[in-house]
């Protein structure tokens, strides 16, 4: 069976559908559930699987594979990606980490430094306590 046909989009938490899909599929590669070297769900099956655009699951397969966590290989399909370097291994990231990962790189690609998005971070903490 397939387990990522019992994954269920929430789409009241505030998460793109892409990331959700994203995070989900890094957690059971980083869990074990999907072992090196084993074939994922084609794009389109995934999308008919979730009832979700094939635009969607594309977009969270392209960042995979640019995080190494997937490989794809021209007619055969994608796989889960060796592990090359277990102490710089990204498979062991929680779901956490992983959003964490994205707001960095959306604050970075909008021209913010480290200490520009520490500071975001912390006025928006404090926000949240009042």
């Amino acid at each position: 069976m397939n387990p990522l046909q019992s994954f269920e989009i929430d789409y009241n938490n505030g998460l793109p559908t892409w990331i959700q899909v994203k995070n989900r599929v890094a957690y059971l590669i980083g869990t074990g559930v999907f072992a090196e070297g084993e074939k994922l769900p084609t794009v389109r099956s995934l999308a008919v699987d979730l009832d979700i655009s094939y635009n969607t699951v594309n977009r969270a397969y392209m960042d995979l594979e640019r995080e190494g966590y997937i490989t794809t290989r021209r007619g055969r399909g994608t796989f889960v990606a060796e592990q090359r370097n277990a102490g710089a291994n990204r498979l062991t990231d929680s779901p956490v980490e992983l959003v964490i990962d994205d707001m960095i790189r959306a604050c970075s690609s909008a021209g913010m430094d480290d200490d520009d998005i520490l500071t975001m971070v912390k006025a928006r903490l404090a926000y949240r306590r009042i």
